[in-house]
C-alpha cells in the first residue's frame, strides 16, 4: 500500500502511575519556581521537564495556585519529616535549639525555600489562603515531637509556646538581619538557646 512519505509521530506512551507523574510534576514545578519565582515560573515549561501533557498537568493540578500549594505541603512535610528525625532522643530544650537552627539553615540553603522565603515577596499572596493553616498544622506536629522528646508541661501551654516559636521563626526569616554575620548557623544557634529553648520545659 502507498505512503505519503510523511514520518509518522506519535506521542510517548506514559507509563507511570498517577503517583508517580504527580511526583514528576512536583519536582519540575520545585526546579522551575525555584529557578524564576513563583510568578514567572511556567506550567507549560513545568509539563515540559516532568515529560507530560499539559492536560495531564491540569488534570492533575487545575491552576498555578493549587500547583503552588502542593509543592508547599511537599516541602514543608519533608523539612518537618526531617526535623523529627534529627531531634529524636533530644531532651525537649536541646530538640528546640536544633531545630531551630536545622529550620533557618534549611531556608537558607535550599534554593526553593530560599526563592519563596526570603526573596520572593509575591510567595504571600500565592499562599496567604494556607498561611494560618501552615502554621496550625506545623504547631502541632511540633508540639507532638516535643512531647514525644520529653516536654512536661500541659498540652494547651506547650502548643501556645510552640506556635509563638514558629511565628517566631517565619518572622525571623522572612525579615532577615541585615549584617550577614548575625545569620550564621553559630549566631541562630545561641539565639535560640538564650531566648527560644527556655520557652519549652
Amino acid at each position: 500500500m502507498p505512503t505519503t512519505g510523511k514520518p509518522t509521530t506519535r506521542k510517548p506512551r506514559i507509563t507511570a502511575s498517577v503517583p508517580e507523574q504527580e511526583q514528576g510534576i512536583l519536582a519540575a514545578a520545585a526546579d522551575e519556581f525555584a529557578a524564576v519565582g513563583l510568578r514567572k515560573a511556567s506550567m507549560d515549561e513545568v509539563a515540559r521537564a516532568a515529560g507530560v501533557s499539559r492536560s495531564t498537568l491540569y488534570r492533575r493540578f487545575p491552576d498555578k495556585d493549587a500547583l503552588i500549594h502542593a509543592v508547599a505541603r511537599e516541602s514543608f512535610e519533608t523539612g518537618l519529616s526531617r526535623l523529627e528525625d534529627l531531634v529524636a532522643g533530644m531532651a525537649p530544650r536541646e530538640a528546640v535549639v536544633a531545630g531551630f537552627t536545622f529550620g533557618a539553615q534549611l531556608v537558607q540553603t535550599t534554593p526553593l525555600l530560599r526563592r519563596v522565603v526570603l526573596e520572593d515577596h509575591s510567595v504571600r499572596d500565592a499562599l496567604g489562603g494556607i498561611g494560618a493553616l501552615f502554621i496550625e498544622v506545623v504547631s502541632a506536629r511540633v508540639a507532638g515531637t516535643l512531647r514525644d522528646c520529653g516536654a512536661t508541661m500541659p498540652d494547651d501551654e506547650l502548643l501556645e509556646a510552640v506556635e509563638l516559636l514558629v511565628r517566631l521563626v517565619l518572622s525571623y526569616l522572612e525579615v532577615p538581619a541585615t549584617d550577614p554575620d548575625r545569620a550564621t548557623p553559630d549566631r541562630v544557634r545561641r539565639i535560640a538557646t538564650q531566648h527560644l529553648a527556655p520557652m519549652i520545659h
